[in-house]
């Protein structure tokens, strides 16, 4: 009888411990199955707003061959790199510059100046097709005109125009100006150019002094 009473135990003793280990496995499958759902949304995700914002990492597709952002930027880095690089070296000096000497420019004054450019064009052509032809972006644009005005503004004093410098360059020019037909906007013309050109000597002599002494690293 006492035998009878230990197997009776053993097995119970043996049957709890299967109990509780098939009752301890099912607990590890869920996370698992959790964890690949979870791989799989992301998957999901990722494919969905790769194609969204596809244009973010392919510029074109050539018989279903795709161009890639990436390429694109290299082979303009290694075309361009280096004169964009120069041009944004001579922008930092100018501002810079002009900074030192308490000239800045405002952005309402950029803003009257292209409105001065788009009224020239006469609706010919819009503002933002004459900025394609030449290759550049309403950002761009704004950037470029902002140096100008800021250029000006450092030599203004310097370019004086004389009245005898127009009748001059009017008189000596006679020839190329017989379309002219109104003599106030004639003699306007002439002063705007004649200061332009003279702020542009002036420029060119200070920038190419000033470039020497400015400490410039390229990385």
């Amino acid at each position: 009888m006492p035998k009878r009473k230990a197997k009776a135990i053993e097995s119970s003793s043996f049957s709890h411990e299967m109990n509780e280990s098939v009752s301890d496995y099912p607990t590890t499958r869920p996370k698992s199955s959790r964890w690949k759902n979870s791989l799989i949304i992301a998957i999901v995700v990722i494919a969905a707003l790769a194609f969204k914002f596809k244009n973010l990492f392919i510029v074109a597709t050539v018989d279903g061959k795709p161009i890639t952002r990436l390429a694109l930027e290299r082979e303009l880095n290694s075309k361009y790199s280096a004169q964009t690089l120069d041009n944004l070296i001579s922008e930092q000096i100018i501002l810079s510059q002009a900074r030192n000497k308490g000239i800045t420019v405002d952005q309402k004054d950029v803003d009257a100046k292209i409105k001065e450019i788009d009224s020239r064009l006469k609706g010919k052509i819009s503002l933002n097709d004459a900025l394609k032809a030449q290759g550049l972006t309403p950002d761009s644009f704004r950037k470029q005109v902002e140096i100008q005005l800021t250029i000006d503004k450092l030599f203004d004093k310097e370019a004086s125009i004389s009245d005898k410098e127009v009748e001059d360059y009017i008189a000596q020019n006679k020839a190329s100006l017989t379309t002219a037909t109104d003599p106030a906007k004639l003699r306007a013309d002439v002063y705007a150019n004649l200061r332009q050109q003279k702020i542009g000597d002036l420029f060119d002599k200070w920038f190419a002094d000033i470039k020497q002494k400015v400490k410039v690293v390229k990385f």
